[in-house]
């Protein structure tokens, strides 16, 4: 039973679709509709909804650029997808770090990056997972199928985030490497 409810959120995730930058609105957006549009972007995800709270509080970070006229535009909502995707799993303090390293002049290209690689990265995993895992000298009922895929994203994901936190750490204390990428 588990395994056909995890196998039916990964075959879920499949459904992803982020928005490029071109596809971002074209039109400043309130607070609450820019969660609508994150919400509905990272649904097959089941992530904790965003809220206007969560936003106001990522401005107050300064994670997020000010909205002008309460409003944000394309640049400020593709920060919030960002950093409502990274926040998943790293502490603000790095996603503020990580997205510090983008230069204005290539938001657009950094932005289209993110998602193309999010996209792919789903898709990898989600075909890996769905694949029959076989461990030589074991019967099927002592490996379940599922649980090597499960146990291999979880040691990759602790083991990129140490590898993360330690590069952001040092591009920290390093002032000349912000805004390079």
């Amino acid at each position: 039973m588990a395994q056909n409810k995890v196998t039916g959120y990964v075959t879920a995730l499949q459904q992803l679709a982020l928005p490029r930058w071109a596809d971002l609105p074209a039109f400043p957006l309130y607070a609450e509709q820019a969660a609508d549009v994150v919400n509905q972007a990272f649904a097959p995800f089941a992530f904790a909804p965003v809220t206007t709270s969560d936003i106001m509080y990522w401005v107050k970070q300064k994670i997020v650029p000010e909205a002008g006229k309460k409003k944000f535009d394309r640049n400020g909502i593709g920060h919030i997808i960002v950093t409502a995707f990274f926040s998943e799993v790293y502490p603000l303090a790095d996603v503020k770090t990580g997205i510090g390293l983008v230069s204005a002049d290539h938001l657009p290209q950094a932005y289209d990056f993110f998602v193309l690689t999010t996209l792919n990265m789903v898709h990898r995993y989600a075909t890996n997972f769905q694949q029959d895992v076989v461990i030589p000298g074991q019967t099927a009922a002592a490996v379940s199928a599922m649980a090597v895929p499960t146990a291999q994203l979880a040691i990759n994901s602790v083991v990129q985030k140490a590898i993360v936190h330690h590069a952001l750490d040092d591009l920290r204390s390093n002032p000349e490497s912000q805004g390079q990428v």
